[in-house]
């Protein structure tokens, strides 16, 4: 049998690519940020700030379109897609809160401190889990990608300056959308954690 008419170790690749962005995209916003701040026009930056964004985004859709399409799906391959995701989220989101500038519109710091604690609780239960188990079933829920959904959206708002009004309404629609994926994981969590040891839950 031959093998896919793509090379095995394109999604990977292409979530590395990913990950390279992202620091790539801060450079920009940074550079749209002290642009504006100068009183010059800093539009052509954010522009390419945010289309950086996109293809982070993208990139995301097509690497996993690609190893279900052709059946090239490993632990590795979903590990360091999991890794670049969150990667992106954690930086993205923390540049926008942080760094106060005119050329992007802010992410408060009550909704960083929300995807931090989720984080954060999730860490901490993937952790106990582990330990009593020795590998842990991290299967995502609809709910989860809900929410990332929304989070890309709100992150794509901002690098648009989308106005008060319009990121306020997508704030709480995706803390919503947290705070319950949140729940799920954790009912699932301490289901896996009182399992019978050493099987899945």
């Amino acid at each position: 049998m031959s093998g896919p008419p793509i090379p095995r170790w394109l999604p990977n690749a292409i979530s590395i690519v990913r990950v390279l962005l992202v620091p790539v995209w801060a450079w920009w916003a940074e550079i749209a940020n002290r642009t504006f701040e100068l009183d010059d026009n800093g539009q052509r930056y954010r522009i390419v700030a945010a289309l950086i964004l996109i293809a982070i985004g993208a990139s995301d859709v097509v690497d996993g379109w690609l190893a279900r399409r052709y059946d090239l799906q490993s632990r590795f391959g979903a590990n360091l897609d999991a890794i670049a995701d969150k990667l992106a989220q954690v930086v993205l989101t923390t540049y926008l809160a942080l760094r106060v500038g005119p050329a992007f519109a802010a992410i408060p710091y009550w909704f960083l401190g929300l995807l931090i604690a989720r984080d954060a609780l999730l860490l901490l239960g993937c952790l106990a889990i582990w330990r009593r188990h020795g590998h842990v079933d991290t299967d995502h829920g609809w709910h989860g990608k809900a929410a990332s959904l929304c989070l890309f959206a709100v992150l794509v708002a901002s690098c648009f300056a989308a106005p008060e009004a319009v990121m306020n309404t997508m704030l709480l629609a995706t803390a919503a959308l947290v705070v319950a994926s949140t729940a799920a994981y954790t009912r699932r969590g301490v289901n896996q954690f009182h399992g019978p040891r050493g099987l899945p839950a």
